[in-house]
């Protein structure tokens, strides 16, 4: 099917009921589409990935309420907002770090928890390739509805939530040496 057929599945002709195996198609092509959305991203400088972009961005946001210059952010908390294990973030934080994007402070109470702030350099591409690219896109997807935005995002994430409840649920019934996690796709 292209992108400009219509989209006549049982399921949307009768406004509701359950998906049926193309409907199962449609959904995860759409998901393989979206992925490719995030590859049309502008181009990251040297040793960036998009990943680090969302952690910059959620530093700033757990920020934001008490100041950027004021380290409220922990990892955790970068974790929680982005929906990611913490060891990826540290990972992930480590390498900003390194970058020259992201500064850990120590904290008084615990010299092993640390605070998160963005360096100067790390408020620039926060600017660069959220706020401005943000606002481009805001232009680009005008003939975009809001319902159909939102549609979308909580589409996307409850298809995420179940799928990721199945894995765990597979996991539970097959043992922890199965592969139910198709990691061999």
């Amino acid at each position: 099917m292209s992108d400009n057929e219509p989209n006549d599945s049982p399921a949307e002709k009768t406004g509701g009921g359950a998906l049926n195996v193309e409907d199962v198609r449609r959904l995860l092509d759409a998901c393989w589409k979206a992925k490719r959305i995030t590859e049309l991203l502008p181009s990251l400088p040297k040793g960036m990935k998009p990943r680090h972009v969302h952690v910059i961005d959620a530093i700033w946001h757990i920020n934001e309420p008490s100041g950027q210059h004021t380290a409220v952010a922990r990892v955790g908390d970068v974790s929680a907002f982005l929906d990611v294990t913490t060891p990826s973030v540290t990972k992930l934080v480590n390498e900003l770090v390194r970058l020259g994007l992201v500064e850990k402070h120590a904290t008084a109470d615990d010299r092993r928890a640390v605070t998160l702030t963005l360096t100067k350099q790390g408020m620039t591409c926060r600017r660069t390739y959220v706020e401005q690219y943000h606002a481009h896109l805001m232009h680009v997807l005008a003939p975009l509805a809001v319902d159909q935005c939102n549609t979308t995002v909580d589409t996307l994430n409850t298809a995420l939530r179940l799928m990721h409840a199945d894995l765990i649920q597979r996991d539970k019934t097959n043992g922890p040496d199965s592969d139910s996690k198709g990691t061999d796709r």
